[in-house]
């Protein structure tokens, strides 16, 4: 199971990629499927706006709860230079669920933050 966060704009539509993320993520983990959640860089760093952190951030933390429990469950974080075949080598390679739970794997994307004024 892939699930891209939406962008969203306000805490309504949190609620409504968190429920959706929830309910495909659920039913991968009892079908015993591999799950990667892709996130952008910037809304991990909480550098693009509350909604966006929020949905990033309860995602990978989602995806380190299934991965305790067992379940091959990654996360990936993109940057702006991150090409769409770099993207699809690492969906692919996680989607596989081959000797891997609770990555974070940054493509593309500088992960250190940064304080932005």
């Amino acid at each position: 199971m892939i699930f891209t966060a939406p962008e969203v704009e306000d805490f309504a539509g949190v609620e409504t990629a968190l429920i959706d993320a929830f309910r495909r993520a659920q039913e991968a983990a009892r079908a015993g499927e591999p799950i990667v959640f892709v996130v952008r860089n910037e809304h991990l760093l909480g550098q693009d706006g509350a909604p966006g952190a929020m949905l990033a951030n309860a995602l990978l933390s989602g995806m380190r709860t299934l991965a305790a429990e067992k379940h091959a469950a990654n996360a990936i974080a993109t940057g702006e230079d991150a090409s769409p075949e770099d993207l699809q080598h690492w969906i692919a390679l996680l989607s596989e669920g081959r000797g891997v739970a609770g990555e974070l794997i940054h493509v593309g994307a500088k992960h250190v933050g940064k304080v932005q004024s």
